[in-house]
């Protein structure tokens, strides 16, 4: 509780101004790695940790010089621009979405002693509410065509399935959202009997399995169009973007729209349950590996949901910030600066509004836990590798997507 408290005081001490502890700098400081940094000095440590192997940096310096690092001595030599970042502090974050790593520095804040007899107000601004606003009809239009994704026309199964393709193709399923049902019917006793005995044969990919892939990536790719940043990454880093995401924003979503649905397991509107096709599948009875994976991510994972209760808006501005994630691979530098500063912007909108609605300290509690459903949905994804590729090792799969014979390889690679 005292550390959410000093969180805030750090927050609140806006009419106080805030210097760089690496080169003084005092434009656009804010908290970088656990320090408080200017954004350039925060660009270069994470630019040097995301290359930690790489980066040898030599002393540029006179040996007069040495002794007294000015502001021009740094950014003219990068090794005692390191040093000073190092010496000051900086470590490599453990959590890499929202802006956890502010609680480093308010541990050490915890010997001051700071009145909050008379805080001040946060409220959300104009632009704030702006970025909401665009950002909630595309949330509700998603949650309509997941939930009723076999409505998908099945000419489209034919179609582009890889993001590289889809982005070329330049459709956009939000186009459709009006084919999609509001209320789509549970799928029919007798197709959901086809369905399990598909499933018992190693056929995975039947229609509705593949719908379900397919109305997914679209998504992933039509929301990414709406962000309005995403327009400004380069070609090959809008699809190293989508490929390094797509798992973590499936993963999250489904499990946020069970626990809207008040199930204990993943489900859609379909009521097709994907827990019980494992549980019940008589391959698996034997298979304490997949069992404990599936559980933990199709059933285990509700319940962390469950206990947050995510508005609407948390929801969508949680998108948002998977969304702007910079910590992808074959990224460039631009793309993951440009990607940091708009997670930086998604997450900062998140802290002001649980701040105004609850209040300054209540706000910060609540950050902390909305970045605890990230890092659980990480982990959810990591175990749904661990199940296709445990599948594909050790059982009899069909593994081909239509005519992408490929298409379970590349997922895993993140590839396609």
């Amino acid at each position: 509780m005292y550390i959410y408290r000093k969180i805030f005081i750090i927050k609140m001490q806006r009419n106080f101004i805030k210097q760089c502890k690496v080169c003084g700098a005092k434009e656009k400081v804010c908290f970088h790695y656990g320090v408080c940094t200017c954004r350039a000095c925060g660009a270069f440590f994470r630019r040097y940790i995301e290359n930690e192997g790489e980066c040898k940096y030599k002393c540029k310096c006179s040996k007069e010089n040495k002794d007294g690092k000015s502001e021009t001595n740094l950014a003219k030599c990068k090794k005692c621009r390191l040093d000073k970042c190092l010496s000051v502090g900086m470590r490599k974050s453990d959590v890499r979405y929202l802006r956890h790593d502010i609680c480093r520095e308010a541990m050490r804040e915890q010997n001051n002693e700071v009145n909050l007899s008379n805080p001040p107000i946060v409220d959300i601004t104009i632009e704030d509410q702006q970025q909401i606003n665009s950002i909630l009809p595309i949330i509700e239009a998603k949650k309509r065509i997941m939930h009723a994704f076999n409505d998908l026309d099945d000419i489209f199964l034919n179609g582009p399935i890889f993001f590289e393709d889809i982005i070329s193709s330049d459709f956009n399923i939000f186009r459709l959202t009006d084919t999609f049902s509001p209320n789509p019917s549970p799928i029919p006793f007798d197709e959901l009997n086809s369905l399990e005995a598909s499933f018992q044969t190693g056929r995975i990919f039947i229609n509705r399995v593949q719908k379900c892939i397919l109305v997914d990536r679209l998504l992933c790719v039509g929301f990414a169009k709406s962000m309005p940043f995403f327009e400004r990454l380069t070609l090959s880093d809008q699809i190293a973007h989508l490929r390094q995401i797509w798992h973590l924003f499936t993963s999250f979503t489904c499990t946020y729209l069970a626990w809207e649905l008040g199930s204990e397991t993943w489900k859609r509107k379909d009521n097709f349950k994907p827990a019980l096709g494992v549980k019940n599948h008589p391959v698996f009875l034997n298979d304490d590996k997949m069992i404990k994976w599936s559980d933990y991510m199709f059933t285990k994972s509700v319940a962390h949901f469950k206990r947050a209760s995510l508005t609407n808006v948390e929801f969508a501005l949680l998108i948002a910030v998977i969304f702007s994630k910079s910590g992808g691979e074959n990224l460039s530098p631009e793309g993951k600066e440009l990607l940091y500063n708009e997670s930086d912007k998604y997450t900062n909108i998140l802290l002001r509004y649980n701040q105004r609605r609850l209040g300054l300290i209540e706000g910060a509690q609540r950050l902390a836990e909305c970045c605890r459903l990230i890092n659980r949905s990480i982990e959810n994804e990591y175990n749904g590798r661990l199940i296709i590729s445990h599948h594909i090792k050790h059982y009899s799969m069909d593994g081909s997507y239509l005519r992408c014979s490929n298409f379970m390889k590349k997922v895993l690679e993140r590839s396609g």
